[in-house]
């Protein structure tokens, strides 16, 4: 996917919100921060988006802060490319995940965007599957998607779906960083090809605390809080 200029797509600019990142708390904040840790290391699990934790770039050494503001444009790019295309002409696969992360974050960081983790890693109390795992757990769940989105019928079934998509990806954590942008482009992409109208899959301050408990729900085996939450985002 090539990042497209500024510009073309209103509807992703609505979408793009203050941080241009799927739920900030699977992107530095909060109980699943999105940075990587290793695995048996502790998580830093209160950490701000705009903390003072700082990364090298092809651009320098920046703070997760200004990362952040460099990576909105771009998240808002990719979801005006998105929103573009025909619905029908978006296929979900591993290659289109990857495209979406060098879109991102590809600038800044073109030694590891587009490319898998290569270390296992936790994510605040979450253990993803092991590095050597994540190209076929990418590559199933895409398929996966894939075979569910064609048996959806009403909006039961939608909330459910949209559900599974949202928990699954980020319980894999593929990438390296900045998991939770892909995964918020990855739901307003699945959306649209539902026949959604646009619509914002970010956690406001007010459900965040439920959307929490629904993840840890998930990652039990219980997956009706996160449906719950979906239910109320579609009827909203």
């Amino acid at each position: 996917m090539a990042c497209p200029p500024r510009g073309r797509g209103q509807p992703a600019r609505r979408l793009s919100g203050e941080s241009a990142g799927l739920h900030p708390e699977l992107d530095g904040a909060g109980e699943r921060a999105g940075g990587s840790h290793p695995s048996g290391g502790a998580a830093d699990s209160t950490r701000p988006l705009d903390a003072t934790r700082e990364l090298a770039s092809a651009a320098g050494t920046l703070t997760y802060g200004e990362v952040a503001e460099r990576l909105a444009a771009k998240v808002a790019d990719c979801l005006d490319e998105v929103l573009d295309t025909e619905p029908a002409a978006i296929e979900f696969s591993a290659d289109w995940l990857r495209d979406i992360h060098r879109c991102i974050a590809g600038e800044l960081f073109p030694d590891w965007a587009g490319g898998f983790r290569s270390t296992d890693v936790q994510v605040g109390a979450h253990l993803p599957p092991p590095a050597f795992e994540v190209p076929v757990q990418v590559r199933n769940f895409c398929l996966d998607l894939e075979e569910r989105t064609r048996h959806v019928a009403g909006v039961e079934s939608i909330a459910e779906l949209l559900a599974w998509a949202d928990w699954r990806f980020q319980w894999i954590h593929p990438f390296k960083d900045f998991n939770g942008r892909v995964g918020r482009i990855l739901l307003v992409a699945l959306a649209y090809r539902l026949g959604l109208p646009p619509l914002d899959p970010a956690a406001g301050n007010a459900e965040r605390a439920d959307y929490f408990a629904a993840l840890r729900a998930a990652d039990a085996g219980d997956s009706g809080p996160l449906k719950e939450l979906w239910l109320v985002r579609l009827s909203g």
